[in-house]
């Protein structure tokens, strides 16, 4: 196989400003090379560029400076930051009520000790998804070396842990499989807990899971802000969300679900000032769209 031959960053200079980028301070355009590396930046070049089809191939737009594709950069760093700081306070929510509710009805080994606690008697898919939750939570107690499991499992001489313990250690995909398994009236209790019992738990339980996929882009430091989801959002015309031209394989869509969650006014604060600092950023790519502020459950914060 033939790669591309080594460039340093004088040559990758040259390359760029060959293709019509317009850089007026070659020596900063480097030393912002020697932090984010050329091949991760390239993804960042694509909306100044014309299309891959067309006869100017990886050339830049006119006027399209170094500073637009550092800003562009920049803010998707700061919006991933954003996400991840509201998706985390939702992941200990989570693992607080969901462990309390259970325990409350089950004991604190009920999900492994009783058949009724979870969904895994009735639907093979409902069986599938309990071993697949059973082998994941035995895996995180395994590779986890947190002092407070060992203590656990020295002092009481077990090797179950149990659930108030456990999800200190599951990922946020693992807590959105053990809400997907526990029995509909825990599931209701959390929702109304959330303000949300209108919602359908089908949707609910979806939205967990694009929840868990957008929040491990944002601990990977992928590309998000334009990004087209893989796990898309569902949505329930009955409840009243947003608006059914909302793209829900969008970033706002995700954005939207943890304001709706969480309730917390400083979520619309902090978005709309990042959008306010990056004023030049194509918004609909994001799909944001005109007026985003009217709807629910943005206009309720």
């Amino acid at each position: 196989m033939n790669y591309k031959d080594f460039q340093d960053y004088p040559q990758l200079i040259q390359i760029l400003k060959s293709r019509k980028l317009m850089i007026t301070d070659e020596d900063q355009a480097i030393e912002f090379l020697k932090k984010v590396h050329y091949y991760r930046l390239s993804a960042y070049f694509i909306p100044f560029q014309y299309p891959k089809n067309s006869d100017q191939k990886d050339i830049f737009k006119d006027n399209v400076t170094f500073e637009d594709i550092a800003n562009l950069y920049n803010f998707d760093a700061e919006l991933r930051e954003l996400f991840f700081s509201y998706v985390s306070d939702f992941e200990i929510i989570l693992r607080a009520q969901l462990s309390h509710i259970h325990t409350k009805k089950y004991n604190p080994f009920g999900y492994m000790e009783d058949p009724h606690s979870l969904k895994r008697e009735l639907r093979i898919k409902d069986i599938f998804l309990f071993y697949e939750f059973i082998s994941q939570a035995n895996k995180e107690k395994q590779r986890s070396h947190e002092e407070f499991i060992e203590h656990i499992k020295k002092k009481y001489k077990i090797n179950d842990l149990p659930l108030w313990v456990l999800v200190e250690i599951l990922s946020f995909g693992a807590m959105s499989k053990f809400f997907k398994l526990m029995q509909l009236p825990e599931q209701l209790e959390f929702l109304e807990f959330l303000e949300m019992k209108d919602i359908r738990v089908n949707v609910f339980e979806n939205w967990l899971e694009s929840l868990a996929y957008v929040r491990n882009i944002c601990a990977h430091h992928g590309r998000l802000w334009n990004k087209n989801l893989v796990k898309k959002f569902k949505e329930d015309i009955k409840y009243p969300f947003l608006n059914q031209s909302v793209s829900r394989d969008k970033v706002f869509f995700a954005l939207s679900v943890l304001a709706q969650i969480l309730k917390d006014s400083s979520i619309k604060r902090r978005f709309k000032a990042l959008l306010q600092k990056y004023p030049h950023i194509p918004t609909k790519s994001m799909g944001i769209p005109q007026s985003w502020e009217t709807l629910s459950p943005w206009s309720d914060l």
